[in-house]
């Protein structure tokens, strides 16, 4: 009887109830301003990056998500927070993050931090590398 109240409880808990985390990160590039093409890691040259961060459960309500960027090993140096970026509004349960430098990136290592209402939901490492010669 013990079980069949637990799987009944289980069934009827909400799966918003369960935390919130990054389900994939896909990097775009930039397209006049735009995301453009879909990318496996981003180039010096790219000066605009754009994000689409997708998770893997939805909450109900209104929340505040805030997605931090840290250089975390590039020629630049080591841990460095790069900047943040706000957004109160998912669209289809995805982040949409863009950000920028004036100058081309350094190559490395990089980090995204995702927060929803202040505590911590999840990381993605990507890397800004040398094109490939061809």
């Amino acid at each position: 009887m013990a079980v069949r109240n637990l799987l009944l409880s289980l069934a009827l808990f909400p799966i918003a109830a369960f935390g919130v985390g990054i389900d994939s990160v896909t990097l775009k590039a930039d397209a006049e301003g735009a995301a453009g093409e879909v990318v496996e890691v981003f180039i010096p040259s790219d000066l605009v990056q754009h994000f689409d961060i997708k998770l893997d459960a939805v909450k109900m309500g209104k929340h505040d998500f805030l997605v931090e960027f840290w250089a975390v090993d590039t020629t630049a140096g080591e841990n460095i927070r790069i900047t943040d970026f706000k957004s109160s509004a998912l669209i289809a349960n995805t982040i949409t993050a863009k950000i920028a430098l004036p100058r081309e990136w350094p190559v490395g290592l990089y980090r995204l931090d995702v927060k929803m209402d202040g505590a911590a939901i999840g990381s993605y490492e990507y890397d800004v590398a040398e094109p490939e010669e061809e």
